[in-house]
């Protein structure tokens, strides 16, 4: 237990301490550890850097106000952006709904077109086929033969009553019977010969065959030479070598003549 003069020793020695701080700091040295008496100064710095951190702290705070502004600001453009892009795919689904009449227009148009040309074919077929009967003597001539006459339907139907038909389809004799031009020529020699002609403003070679396979048809049935021919104001390409051969006459109509009928 502490007695009066224990406590009058430590005053004294407080006092010393006091008055000599050369005193005091060895006897904190020895009382106290380095990391305690370091102590003042490391919370200095932890102030310090704390007081760093609390300034890049409102710094962030700052920049993620920006931030947040700038993303409003983006909100607004994606907004307009967004509503642009209604507006264009409006626009777009006009324009398509237009374009899909234009092309209905068009399609209509088109078969309109298609209709008058079919119409046009058609009408230059008929008139094809009537100037054909008309220059039935010059074609006859332009083969160095003379016509003695046209067969029409009937003597075709009377030349086929009675004929082996085998191998000749139903459309291919109808075909036959139904040709454009069918003439009954004599040559130099006063010798029958029979002449299968195809008409077309245009001859192809649908016309070149017809009128072959017209000419092969009457030398069959009546056992009388044949020869095959087509009218027409021009000639595809692709019949060139059969008219160069022989295989098929051309006399070529005047386009003038088509413009009488």
């Amino acid at each position: 237990m502490a007695t009066i003069d224990d406590i009058h020793a430590v005053e004294r020695l407080m006092q010393t301490l006091d008055e000599n701080p050369h005193l005091l700091e060895a006897v904190r040295s020895r009382l106290l550890t380095r990391e305690l008496l370091e102590l003042p100064q490391t919370v200095a710095r932890l102030a310090e850097r704390v007081e760093q951190l609390a300034e890049r702290v409102e710094q962030l705070a700052d920049r993620m106000d920006q931030l947040a502004d700038r993303m409003d600001q983006l909100a607004d453009r994606m907004d307009q952006l967004a509503d642009r892009m209604d507006q264009l795919a409006e626009r777009v689904d006009q324009i398509a709904e237009q374009l899909a009449e234009f092309a209905a227009k068009a399609d209509r148009r088109l078969e309109n077109l298609e209709r008058l040309r079919d119409d046009i074919g058609a009408l230059k077929g008929l008139a094809t086929d009537s100037l054909a009967r008309r220059v039935a003597p010059a074609i006859a001539l332009a083969m160095n033969l003379r016509l003695t006459k046209n067969l029409d339907g009937s003597d075709l139907s009377a030349m086929v009553v009675g004929q082996d038909l085998s191998g000749i389809s139903s459309s291919q004799l109808e075909s036959f019977l139904l040709a454009d031009l069918i003439m009954e020529t004599t040559d130099s020699d006063g010798r029958t010969l029979y002449v299968a002609v195809e008409s077309s403003y245009t001859a192809d070679g649908r016309d070149t065959h017809r009128a072959i396979r017209n000419a092969g048809y009457l030398t069959r049935f009546t056992g009388t030479p044949s020869r095959a021919a087509i009218t027409a104001v021009r000639t595809d390409r692709n019949i060139d070598e059969q008219i160069a051969s022989g295989a098929v006459h051309w006399y070529r109509l005047p386009d003038r003549l088509l413009q009488g009928i």
